[in-house]
This record gives structure tokens, C-alpha cells and sequence, in this order.
């Protein structure tokens, strides 16, 4: 009985110490030690790792795996050793202004953009009018000089006139074939004709328009090869004739071939608007780039001709030891592209 009356008791002072704290009674010992033993029931049950062993089976794999690792390892550093490579390049080419020489009115216009051109075909056309009028006037007054120039000439020879006098014929004789002449070129001057062959831009004439002198009718784009700017620490090696291979990002799925042809006579800086002065101020040493010229080889180009033109970039890379053959590329890379043309030749047969 006096068991019985402890533990009521202690339930008693139990459920009011829950009561002070809130209507929250605090946790038996016993429930408590009991839940431990629980949790720790439940969790599973974890199994000691296993030690790392070296079979045979691992070793080959990690032998063959650093093998093929020092491989490449050593084909890559071979490979840089011998070439120089750029994303800093960029194609160009001739571009040539086709102006007027003669103010007129535009009467025909014989090309469209980017068609292709030859040398001398005949591009605008201007009103020939008024230039054939003073042709014919300037024609008409030179017949007359002509023709009162002999007659003083026998008379000078009779002694019925000065030495003065005929000079000073003879010179208006002069002046006015010079005048017929330049209204003979004033009148070919209507017909403009392209420079050279090339591919039509820029064309901004159209039938009936008014032309000043001067004025840009058009571009004619003729050739066109790639300026790389390499850093000045790359061109230690470098020398015109080295093969490079370029890849431009407008033709992604075909690779092109050429080779160098010349290195500018000034870096960047040189040429810039406003150069650099290292002999005022702080002095920060900086990389130079210095434009190197390459060009296409035809093979490489042949059927892309229309699609490279100035103002693509391109990655350059440069092959150190190799030297242009007779036939334009390198022997060994020549033997590789006559392959690969006599396979494409073969595909378009069957």
C-alpha cells in the first residue's frame, strides 16, 4: 500500500509540473531511454567498408589508361611545339568604289547586287547628251583652227605675216584640240565599266537618279585572303611559304588550306588612329599583334569562291615546319587534298 501511494504521488507531481509548464507534461526517463532504444532499432545497421585492393584487372586498366594519357599527352606537345594558332583573323580583299567622273542622269543600270563581273563590262549608263554637244561644238572649232592654222602657215611662209601672229594661231590650234579631246573623254566618262572582276556590293544607283562627281554608285569585291593577327611572341618561326590551315565560321563543315604570304611592316599600334606614346607615363609592356597575310590555295577554294568573302572570321593555324611545293601547297598535305578531291570526283560520278 505504500508502494501504491509513492507512485501516485509522483504521478500527482507530475501532472503538476506539466500544468506550471504550459499543459505540457515532461517526459518519463523511462519513455525516454525506452525511445532511444527504439530509434536505435530502427536504424540500419551499417556494414564496415571494405579496403581498397589492387587487383590485376585494376592495375592493367590504370597501366593502359596512363598510357594512353602520356600518348596524346606527347602527340599534343609535339603538335604545339610545331604549329602557331589565332581566333584573331579575319578575311578581306580588293574592294573597289565605282564613282562618276562626270555629273549626269542615270539611263540604264546593267548589273544587280552581288552578281559577278568582268573587266570592262559596262556597269551604269548616264544621259550622253549634253556631252555629245560640246563634243561636236569643241569638234567644229578645232576643224576651224585647223583650217585658218595652215593658211597662216602659207601666208607666214610668203612673208605676208609675222613670225607672232601664227604662233599665236598656232596656239589657239592647240587649245582647242585640247578641248575636243576633253570633251571626248567627258563623253566616254557616261559609260561606266567595272576595273576588274569581281563580285557586285553595295550598289546604291538606280535608273533616273541625278550622280555628282564623285559619288558611290558601288563596290566591285575582287580576291579575297585572310589577315591574322598573331601575337609577337608567335612569329619567331614563322616565314611566307608555311602551310595554314583555315577554318572559316561561315563554311563549318569544310576545311581550307594556304599559306603564308607576307608579314606587315608595322603592328597594330602602328597603324592605329591614335598610337600608343611608351615615352610618357607609366610604362605597361603589353603584347603586340602583328597582321600576318595568308593566302587560299585555289584546290581548297574551288566551288566555295562565291561564299568567302572579306569580313569573316576564321582560326589560323600555322605549321611551323612545313614549306610550300611548286604546286602551291606542301607535298604532304598536297598528296592528302588530291586524295580527298579524287574522292569527292568519284562521289559526284557514281
Amino acid at each position: 500500500m505504500a508502494e501504491i501511494q509513492i507512485e501516485r504521488d509522483n504521478r500527482n507531481e507530475q501532472s503538476a509540473q506539466g500544468h506550471r509548464n504550459g499543459g505540457v507534461e515532461s517526459p518519463n526517463r523511462s519513455d525516454i531511454k525506452n525511445s532511444n532504444k527504439n530509434d536505435s532499432k530502427n536504424e540500419p545497421e551499417k556494414k564496415p567498408s571494405k579496403p581498397f585492393r589492387w587487383t590485376p584487372l585494376k592495375i592493367i586498366l590504370m597501366g593502359i589508361m596512363s598510357s594512353v594519357l602520356i600518348i596524346f599527352g606527347t602527340i599534343y606537345l609535339i603538335d604545339a611545339s610545331h604549329h602557331e594558332a589565332t581566333d584573331d583573323a579575319y578575311t578581306t580583299g580588293h574592294v573597289h568604289y565605282i564613282s562618276s567622273r562626270v555629273a549626269g542622269t542615270v539611263v540604264d543600270v546593267l548589273v544587280d547586287d552581288n552578281q559577278w563581273g568582268r573587266k570592262g563590262e559596262v556597269l551604269v549608263k548616264l544621259d550622253l547628251r549634253d556631252y555629245q554637244v560640246t563634243l561636236d561644238q569643241a569638234r567644229a572649232s578645232s576643224g576651224r583652227s585647223t583650217t585658218n592654222d595652215f593658211l597662216l602657215n602659207v601666208q607666214k611662209g610668203n612673208g605676208a605675216i609675222s613670225k607672232e601672229e601664227y604662233e599665236q594661231s598656232h596656239a589657239t590650234l592647240l587649245v582647242d584640240k585640247a578641248s575636243l579631246e576633253n570633251a571626248s573623254n567627258q563623253l566616254s566618262y557616261c559609260t561606266i565599266c567595272a576595273p576588274t572582276d569581281g563580285y557586285i556590293g553595295n550598289k546604291s544607283v538606280e535608273t533616273g537618279n541625278r550622280v555628282e562627281v564623285g559619288g558611290a554608285l558601288m563596290v566591285v569585291v575582287q580576291d579575297a585572303w585572310v589577315v591574322a593577327n598573331f601575337k609577337e611572341t608567335q612569329i619567331g618561326q614563322m616565314q611566307p611559304g608555311q602551310l595554314a590551315v583555315i577554318n572559316v565560321d561561315a563554311i563549318p563543315k569544310h576545311t581550307f588550306y594556304g599559306w603564308i604570304d607576307s608579314f606587315s611592316p608595322g603592328s597594330g599600334t602602328t597603324f592605329a588612329l591614335l598610337p600608343s606614346d611608351n615615352a610618357t607615363g607609366n610604362f605597361t609592356k603589353i603584347v603586340q599583334r602583328l597582321p600576318v597575310k595568308i593566302v587560299f590555295d585555289r584546290e581548297s577554294t574551288r566551288g566555295y569562291e562565291s561564299r568567302i568573302v572579306p569580313g569573316l572570321s576564321t582560326e589560323i593555324s600555322v605549321d611551323l615546319k612545313s614549306v610550300k611545293n611548286g604546286q602551291g601547297l606542301p607535298q604532304n598535305q598536297q598528296i592528302h587534298h588530291d586524295q580527298q578531291s579524287h574522292l569527292q570526283t568519284d562521289g559526284v560520278q557514281h
